[in-house]
């Protein structure tokens, strides 16, 4: 069956190896770009998922060892269920719910203070098709958002498919938009370390 192949020629591996990081590609983005130029795309990009189960701890950790401020939520069934931010997590959420339940902090589960997909707004990957970066961080700033949810909803099931941050047009474009602070990645570590002792 594998006669007609060739036996590829092998290297063992010295110490001097090193592991390849792909280079961002540098494109001049500005607010009349196209929108999707700066839309995290998640057939191209896997989102970073969670359980409503996990604990609000784990979440925090999930979320720092990922490097993102939001996670995706599915339920036990494996459906998606909603969102949660690093602002949820970082904030008077968790210690509100663990206040008013009579829980300690380190019981708090995700699914306790996420946001549920019912109260999630989104725009269609058509609607970005024809839309311009300017449009989707007026849209962030008139919604008072961090996040706004691209649904593809061609097929018989709306799917979201990707997302924008506006940490992702601080960053590119250098523009503030009138909404919450989004927490760095210090911080996270910072309320991690800080809860543990709450355990």
């Amino acid at each position: 069956m594998l006669n007609s192949y060739k036996e590829l020629a092998v290297k063992n591996l010295t110490e001097h190896c090193s592991l390849l990081n792909p280079q961002p590609e540098f494109v001049n983005i500005d607010l009349s770009s196209e929108a999707n130029t700066l839309m995290v795309d998640f057939t191209k990009v896997r989102a970073t998922t969670a359980s409503e189960a996990i604990s609000v701890i784990d979440a925090l950790e999930l979320m720092r060892a990922n490097r993102v401020r939001l996670l995706m939520i599915f339920n036990h069934y494996g459906e998606f269920s909603g969102v949660i931010t690093a602002m949820d997590l970082m904030g008077r959420k968790p210690m509100l719910y663990a206040n008013e339940s009579g829980t300690r902090y380190a019981d708090v589960r995700v699914k306790n203070i996420m946001l549920p997909k019912s109260k999630l707004c989104a725009v269609t990957r058509k609607e970005i098709e024809k839309s311009k970066v300017g449009d989707v961080a007026k849209t962030l700033n008139l919604l008072h958002q961090q996040y706004l949810l691209v649904v593809d909803d061609e097929g018989d099931e709306i799917q979201v498919c990707g997302l924008f941050a506006a940490s992702d047009l601080k960053r590119t474009l250098g523009i503030t938009l009138d909404i919450p602070f989004a927490h760095t990645f210090s911080d996270l570590e910072r309320v991690i370390n800080e809860n543990k002792e709450v355990m």
